[in-house]
């Protein structure tokens, strides 16, 4: 369908006499991309944005984001990248000066595709561990959606993109537990989730394990060199953690009160505080839904 309606378009600007030199140039690239030369297309396309005139036209910039959208469709990082980055100008180009809506059925389905390839990005690098370029993707991807949309929504987006960063910074903290870092930003990571939503349960439950763990592994470092002051210090610095976890994975708890993990957790942050009271009511707890499901699983 679009190198039909291109095909239009090319006949209708032979036709303008001004643009009769341009319109040639412009044809041949149409031609050039109707035969699958997206080379020779760009080479051209390029050349015809060059007059004023056609430049003015949306004819013109549809065609140009086809072609370097197929462009990209067939380049390796980091080319592909720069020709994303033209395609999406060219089709919002072409949006905005179609004050016709002649053309509005084939560039603004493009111009989401394009978008969407680069959340596709950001999911990507997450899967990579390389949670820099999986947020600069991120960024792009909610500018492009602003660009042509201004009241986008993107809060869940927002929440599901932070929830899986953050576990990308726990997974690069336990590689490495003396990188703080990674600890400091997975905790901003989730914090920021549950400013969007604090009933969010895989950030409240996140941030409590991430707590809770942060005071066992300063535990684990302690070694027979460590004198009394310090190991008071590492003891005191450890509760602050534990009671950190307490609120998040007691909201975690409240929200899915069935879930074994949530009670677990609850069950070893109060042991770590030296609460056994509560420590073993939540050991009942676990142990009564264990019973619950084992009966189920019987019937």
């Amino acid at each position: 369908m679009m190198k039909h309606l291109l095909a239009i378009i090319v006949c209708a600007l032979l036709h303008v006499a001004p643009a009769l030199a341009q319109g040639g140039a412009l044809a041949q690239a149409n031609q050039k991309y109707q035969a699958g030369d997206l080379k020779g297309a760009r080479t051209l396309v390029d050349e015809a944005i060059k007059d004023p005139e056609l430049a003015r036209m949306p004819d013109v910039w549809v065609l140009r984001g086809f072609v370097y959208k197929d462009l990209y469709k067939g380049a390796a990082k980091p080319e592909a990248d720069i020709l994303r980055d033209e395609a999406m100008a060219s089709l919002y180009t072409a949006i905005v000066e179609d004050k016709d809506r002649k053309f509005l059925a084939s560039s603004r389905p493009a111009y989401w595709y394009m978008a969407k390839t680069m959340y596709n990005d950001a999911v990507n690098a997450l899967n990579a561990v390389q949670p820099e370029p999986a947020m600069a993707y991120y960024a792009k991807y909610g500018e492009a959606l602003r660009r042509l949309a201004p009241d986008t929504a993107t809060v869940q987006a927002d929440i599901d993109f932070n929830n899986a960063l953050g576990t990308v910074y726990v997974k690069l903290f336990n590689e490495d537990r003396q990188q703080y870092g990674w600890y400091d930003k997975a905790v901003a990571v989730y914090k920021r989730v549950l400013a969007m939503d604090s009933a969010n349960y895989g950030a409240n439950y996140n941030l409590a394990t991430l707590y809770y763990n942060r005071g066992v592994y300063n535990i684990q470092r302690i070694t027979p060199e460590n004198d009394i002051p310090s190991l008071q210090q590492i003891q005191e610095a450890s509760r602050e953690f534990f009671t950190l976890a307490l609120p998040y994975m007691l909201k975690a708890h409240q929200m899915r009160p069935g879930r074994a993990e949530t009670i677990l957790g609850l069950e070893s942050i109060h042991y770590s505080l030296q609460d056994e009271d509560k420590s073993r009511h939540y050991r009942r707890l676990f142990e009564e839904l264990e019973h619950d499901e084992m009966k189920q699983r019987d019937h």
